[in-house]
């Protein structure tokens, strides 16, 4: 079963925060809109759903490292900070916040105490975090093989496109094999490449010699 180790952490905390936000487990504290997350900061998250995406980030966290602290957390949500002309400096995240969301993922059965100090991925929340990367990686095969199908003419998107001609969902099209390479002063279409090819030379080919007998006697223009 796929896990959130198979899954890039952009595409699980975006799933993970989602499937938060429709429990409506996750206790929200009353401070969201206003807190900043960081001393580096300056004003509150823009994103109203902030909170969830960073729980999921937390408990993709407790999933990976097996235990975590509020230490620990404070570094992994720390930033770079711009200081001007001198040199940046990693600014811790917020350690009440960090502690609030432990806490609340604690409460709703994800992380549970770690007998060496910390919190730990529970079963139901180990549970949990396996669905949903098995949810995103379905997701994920399932637009790779459309984009395959598309890009090798296969599904009723590309029979569509065969059927009228168009590029969309085929190579080239059904029987205008060579449609879209197109000269760049004419619109028509090429039965063969043979035919581009003849055209292309046509309009783009110089004979040096032809132009020097061109210039009675002056010096060859290359």
């Amino acid at each position: 079963m796929p896990s959130p180790k198979d899954v890039s952490a952009d595409r699980f905390i975006r799933a993970y925060a989602s499937h938060l936000k429709r429990s409506g487990k996750l206790e929200i504290p009353n401070w969201v809109d206003i807190v900043k997350t960081g001393v580096s900061k300056e004003l509150a998250p823009y994103d109203p759903d902030w909170f969830y995406v960073r729980a999921a980030s937390v408990a993709r966290n407790a999933y990976i490292r097996g235990r975590i602290g509020t230490a620990d957390l404070l570094k992994v949500h720390g930033v770079s900070k711009r200081r001007g002309v001198r040199p940046r400096h990693h600014f811790a995240a917020s350690g009440s916040v960090q502690r609030k969301i432990v806490q609340s993922l604690e409460k709703i059965g994800v992380l549970e105490p770690h007998p060496d100090g910390g919190r730990k991925i529970s079963q139901e929340g180990q549970r949990d975090l396996d669905r949903i990367s098995t949810a995103v990686m379905q997701r994920i095969r399932i637009k790779a093989g459309q984009e395959y199908g598309s890009a090798t003419g296969q599904g009723r998107g590309a029979r569509r496109a065969a059927a009228s001609g168009g590029r969309r969902g085929g190579e080239y099209g059904s029987q205008k094999k060579y449609k879209h390479i197109n000269d760049p002063h004419d619109h028509g279409a090429f039965e063969s490449a043979e035919a581009l090819e003849s055209r292309i030379n046509k309009r783009y080919a110089r004979d040096p010699l032809a132009n020097a007998e061109a210039g009675a006697g002056d010096e060859p223009s290359w």
